[in-house]
């Protein structure tokens, strides 16, 4: 256990207690079945051996990751060396602000009640007290209509364009069909993109390099494992209809 975990046991008698009364249980239990030779049914023989095979299987990758593990100065290294090779990978996408009143449905009532409202607000009434009025999107609703800040590509398609074609702040949509119903789409601010520095993405891209470098030594030594297996297709085949050959038809009724 972590000290923090091994402080939080420690600090309560009971939470101990209870820890040991099940270590107890289970190792009692399995005594018991070791007196009527449940290890030998084939169910449990399997399970034991997997059992054993994940845990040493899991010690030698961790000892294998361990064996390659590079020091910070190297980390370092390679995390700088990536972000030079690929430096608009770190930029901040541009952000947008707009608010929405939703109206629900695509029929000549739906079109005429947000024409209706889309006038109102042509004519100076408040975008956010009509938005938490009437639009049918209860989230944005309660915030006067904001969506907050969003990335192109978030929002659906027809939504997404409408926002695109909106150039200054206070700016209205016309109305905008989309399968969640009619909107009225206002501009509220751009954030254009931004290039972030490197120590900005530093501990990010340490952890990211970190955990490619490792996936990729993992994936070299299963491979290498993998290719060191010899399979007999002819036994194979033959397994399968002997065991297929034990089941009722009906089994095979579900297969597709």
């Amino acid at each position: 256990m972590s000290p923090a975990a091994q402080a939080q046991f420690l600090a309560d008698p009971d939470v101990l207690r209870n820890v040991a009364d099940q270590v107890y249980l289970r190792r009692a239990f399995a005594a018991r079945a070791l007196q009527h030779g449940l290890q030998q049914q084939p169910q449990v023989a399997y399970r034991l051996q997997a059992l054993h095979d994940g845990v040493l299987a899991d010690a030698e990758v961790a000892r294998m990751l361990d064996a390659v593990q590079p020091d910070d100065a190297a980390l370092e290294k390679m995390a700088r060396a990536t972000y030079k090779a690929e430096a608009e990978r770190f930029n901040r996408p541009g952000e947008t602000s707009a608010s929405h009143i939703l109206i629900k449905g695509h029929d000549d009532a739906a079109r005429a009640r947000a024409q209706a409202l889309l006038d109102e607000l042509k004519a100076g009434a408040s975008f956010e007290k009509l938005a938490r009025e009437n639009s049918a999107d209860p989230g944005s609703a309660a915030r006067g209509g904001s969506l907050g800040f969003f990335v192109k590509g978030k929002m659906v398609a027809p939504f997404d364009a409408a926002v695109d074609a909106l150039k200054q702040p206070g700016e209205l949509s016309p109305i905008v069909q989309t399968q969640f119903g009619l909107h009225i789409i206002r501009l509220n601010e751009r954030r254009p993109a931004v290039a972030q520095s490197y120590e900005e993405v530093r501990e990010s891209l340490k952890a990211d390099t970190l955990t490619k470098m490792l996936a990729q030594v993992r994936d070299k030594q299963t491979q290498e494992l993998r290719n060191q297996a010899r399979g007999d297709q002819a036994l194979l085949e033959a397994f399968m209809a002997e065991e297929k050959a034990k089941l009722p038809p009906a089994s095979f009724g579900s297969i597709k």
